[in-house]
């Protein structure tokens, strides 16, 4: 089974927990979730017990996620090798589905612990943890796999997992006393007089205000880390009281959809960060079918035929196999066209092939025992009503047709799930085959693109900016229109936007005052008389509407519709969604020589001539690690940070899963399997020389005690990782100066831009990150894509973006991202360099453009990242431009500087 790797996005997500869980360590979860996320920690029912959230929209690989945090927080919170971790899921299906992978050889998900826990991972189902001997618990990882619905319950007594159980006995019997004291304080962990009377075995009354045998206890007494797949579904008090019974360490919630106010969301994935990636098809392109449903089906099977044909030919282009299929959504029994109406219908009217239909309902089992995958099979059109199975996956849904009203449909967006996600998680040659399809049967102009908005922001975990660049008219479709009118009609030859979205305003009275507004207008709907408003709302508008409105919670639903509104609008007129193109920017290439050929100049080109002396004073010593005794304490200091260890016994420690007892040559092996990712470029025997010589400066020359490295022996895996790191940095930017920037004379490189391979912005491919896109009031008229990332409402670097949105020699621009591919990089000796700004100029000139504040200017990185923009725009024989922007340099204000620039 081919390995996942993970995407950027999640490697970011997984990030921030490993940094959460390292600032709680240090000073609690309430003040290291206030510094990483601005704002203000939920404690709730687990007090000082970490529970923070990972927001991942639908389609974005949750499950992936979770297995990589499971060894992330057994390192950066527990700083164990021998987790036990207990992984909730909403029902029974998914469990099943769930624990397949985990106890699959070779499935991504199992290899994402088993890479660095050994294929002696134990992974189980509540039914079996008694089964896993007691020596086990401690020197394997662990991993439950069980519903939420199994330890919540009013009565205690009613489920298994807190019954008294004989077979927990070994397990029980050989825990000391102290260790159980723990439990006294749990829900119904303790077997009381009432416990006791009621048993009619009389087993109980030997046990009266002891822990039970159970298994809930015996999970307690692990101080799990819990994970919460859905973790929406358990804000209550019943799920409160279940995870408190578990003694949690740790919990980690993932959910598209949290519950404000009762959730710590850590880190929230955008639309545009899952598009990047390849892991959804965006955009929805949205055909609304006001004629009816026989309209709406029509269309999504003549967009299934297309779709297939571009399939053809992208297989032949070496793309893979791919066979589109719709899903239809079919109205009710009792009404016009139930599922095997629907079925009779494009069997005997569109006269498609049976075989190529079939009907998935509760009665209905059509896709049973069906690989939609397999190019033999020859299913391209699926039926049902309410909702698929769940676990279920169409990795070929490509178009959504659903004939029921979308304002009111049931589980559509699980259909609509199925749809965006990629096929493969690739994206594929044929452009028409990275986007997804709706069909809809919508009786009103722009209600059924309003009510896929809904779906998308309140079901799927998506958000108003999110659906800026997430819906696309037909008018997009790269084959024409096939059909169907939809929500922003086709561009006229010469018009520079497309007609303006418009949003009706049920509970808005049409007052003279907003009448007077531009774009405002009364229309009659169903016989009542309905406030109409297209084009962009402004806030003197927003609050004219507002001022009609009475109630906060009913003012605030006013807000979302116009924050709504406002992101369908962007949509509609930025370049990227009107499909003009960006011109391309070349990359950055050496040659060694004047006649050897060009290569792309790239950090690691760089770091194949740099040499390391790794037995050196200065490579063994760390100079972040610290180990300090007072009394029966010993404080480990890592980059500042402190941590306290009591002394402990080596036979304490399991170092092998085992091993009786710890030798430094134990703890070397422990370091080289833990830091072999980090340390891939060496050798084993250079990697544990190297770290022999570590350990032995730590043991003799600092007089550290080996019982203490062993204990923090994950913070001694950091601080090397993190020294060598800085020792790469060093060596690297001495060769980078003397081979990119010249200094090395006769041996330097020769430099120039590659224009055969240029960085291109591609429309629908802006991975901004929720957590720092722009959501300010003032709108930018020239930027490239509909959302903004990383800019604050307010400041120095908004005021350059908006006078390079003004400026009369810009075409468009874009806020440039600080991540490849999507952003536009050049190389330095630390990785890449991402300007602030890049500009299209009207003459076909790329500018790129760095704003830098004044404390900053003398920073020696700073100045290596200004050499290089300079050499780039130096070389491009006047094609390119670079421009180191400051709010006043050499007596220039920041306007004269862009011009100056730009000129």
């Amino acid at each position: 089974m081919t390995p996942i790797s993970l995407k950027k996005y999640q490697e970011q997500a997984l990030d921030s927990l490993a940094a959460f869980a390292r600032a709680a360590r240090d000073k609690g979860p309430a003040r290291a979730f206030g510094a990483l996320a601005g704002r203000p920690y939920q404690a709730g029912a687990f007090g000082e017990v970490p529970c923070v959230c990972l927001r991942i929209p639908t389609g974005g690989g949750k499950t992936v996620m979770a297995a990589h945090a499971v060894p992330l927080l057994a390192r950066e919170w527990r700083a164990t090798d021998a987790p036990v971790a207990v992984w909730l899921v909403p029902s029974d299906a998914i469990r099943q589905q769930t624990l397949k992978a985990l106890q699959t050889l070779g499935h991504p998900y199992r290899a994402a612990l088993a890479d660095v826990y050994g294929e002696g991972l134990q992974v189980c189902t509540i039914d079996d943890v008694a089964q896993i001997a007691p020596p086990d618990w401690g020197r394997c990882a662990v991993v439950v796999v069980a519903t939420i619905q199994s330890f919540r319950i009013e009565d205690a007594g009613q489920r298994n997992v807190y019954s008294f159980s004989e077979r927990f006995e070994p397990h029980f019997k050989g825990t000391h006393e102290r260790d159980l004291a723990c439990l006294q304080a749990l829900p119904d962990a303790v077997v009381t007089a009432q416990d006791a009377a009621q048993d009619a075995s009389g087993v109980l009354a030997g046990f009266v205000g002891q822990p039970r045998w159970s298994l809930a206890n015996w999970l307690a007494l692990q101080s799990p880390i819990v994970i919460v797949d859905e973790a929406h579904n358990t804000k209550t008090d019943k799920s409160f009281t279940a995870l408190q019974r578990l003694n949690p360490s740790f919990i980690l919630e993932l959910t598209a959809t949290p519950i404000a106010g009762k959730t710590n969301v850590l880190y929230h994935v955008s639309a545009q960060e899952l598009a990047g990636e390849d892991m959804v098809k965006l955009p929805i392109v949205l055909a609304e079918h006001p004629e009816g449903w026989p309209a709406a089906v029509f269309g999504a099977v003549q967009t299934q035929r297309k779709l297939e044909a571009e399939a053809l030919k992208d297989e032949a282009d070496g793309q893979g196999y791919v066979r589109p299929i719709v899903l239809f959504q079919a109205q009710n029994l009792g009404e016009e066209m139930p599922p095997e109406a629907l079925r009779r219908y494009l069997i005997d009217e569109l006269k498609l092939p049976d075989n190529q239909i079939v009907v998935a309902t509760g009665t209905a089992r059509g896709l049973d025992d069906i690989d939609l995958a397999a190019p033999s099979c020859p299913v391209r059109f699926v039926i049902t009503v309410q909702a698929l199975r769940e676990g279920w996956d169409c990795p070929f849904a490509y178009v959504l047709c659903s004939l029921q009203k979308l304002s009111s449909a049931t589980a559509v967006e699980q259909l609509l799930g199925r749809v965006l996600r990629m096929p493969h998680a690739r994206r594929r040659g044929r452009e028409a085959l990275n986007r997804a399809y709706a069909h809809v049967w919508a009786t009103e102009f722009s209600a059924a693109a309003h009510a896929l908005a809904d779906r998308l922001i309140h079901h799927m975990g998506f958000e108003a900016l999110d659906v800026a660049s997430m819906l696309a008219p037909q008018s997009s479709l790269p084959w024409g229109d096939d059909g169907g009118g939809a929500f922003m009609p086709n561009l006229s030859p010469g018009q520079s936007h497309p007609a303006l979205v418009a949003t009706y305003f049920e509970a808005i009275a049409a007052t003279p005052e907003l009448l007077a507004v531009s774009g405002v207008q009364v229309q009659t709907i169903a016989g009542q008389p309905q406030l109409v408003v297209a084009g962009h709302i402004g806030q003197d508008t927003e609050a004219l509407m507002l001022a009609q409105v009475r109630g906060a919670k009913k003012q605030e639903q006013v807000r979302e519709q116009v924050a709504q509104h406002n992101a369908l609008v962007a949509a509609s007129v930025a370049p990227a969604s009107r499909g003009l193109p960006f011109a391309p920017l070349p990359t950055l290439g050496y040659r060694t020589n004047a006649q050897a050929p060009l290569w792309p100049l790239e950090r690691e080109a760089v770091l194949e001539a740099v040499a390391l002396d790794l037995l050196s004073p200065q490579a063994v010593q760390l100079p972040g690690f610290t180990v300090a005794q007072v009394a029966e304490v010993f404080e480990i200091g890592v980059q500042d940070a402190r941590i306290t260890l009591r002394t402990a016994d080596a036979t304490q420690m399991p170092m092998d899963y085992g091993s009786s007892a710890i030798t430094a040559e134990d703890l070397v092996r422990w370091l080289d399997q833990s830091l072999f990712k980090p340390l891939h470029s060496w050798t084993q025997a250079q990697r544990r020389a190297y770290l022999a010589a570590v350990v032995n400066h730590q043991l003799h020359a600092c007089g550290a005690p080996l019982v203490v490295l062993a204990q923090a022996r994950f913070q001694l895996a950091r601080a090397i990782e993190s020294h060598v790191a800085d020792l790469h940095d060093a060596a690297t930017r001495r060769a980078f100066q003397q081979q990119v920037l010249g200094q090395g004379g006769d041996q330097a490189w020769l430099v120039e831009p590659d224009w055969a391979h240029p960085h291109v912005f591609t429309p629908g491919r802006y991975p901004a990150p929720v957590a720092s896109r722009y959501g300010g009031r003032y709108q930018f008229g020239k930027h490239y894509f509909p959302v903004l990332a990383d800019l604050k409402d307010g400041g120095q670097e908004f005021q350059c973006a908006q006078l390079i949105d003004h400026h009369p020699q810009v075409r468009h621009w874009v806020r440039n991202l600080d991540t490849a591919p999507c952003g536009f990089g050049l190389p330095t000796s630390r990785g890449r360099f991402y300007a602030d700004f890049v500009a299209e100029l009207l003459d076909g000139r790329v500018a790129v453009l760095e704003f830098k504040g004044a404390h900053l200017q003398n920073d020696p990185y700073e100045i290596e990242k200004r050499q290089v923009g300079e050499l780039w725009a130096e070389t491009s024989q006047g094609r390119a431009l670079f421009g180191w922007l400051t709010m006043v340099q050499d007596g220039k204000s920041l306007a004269q500087q862009l011009d100056a620039v730009l000129a």
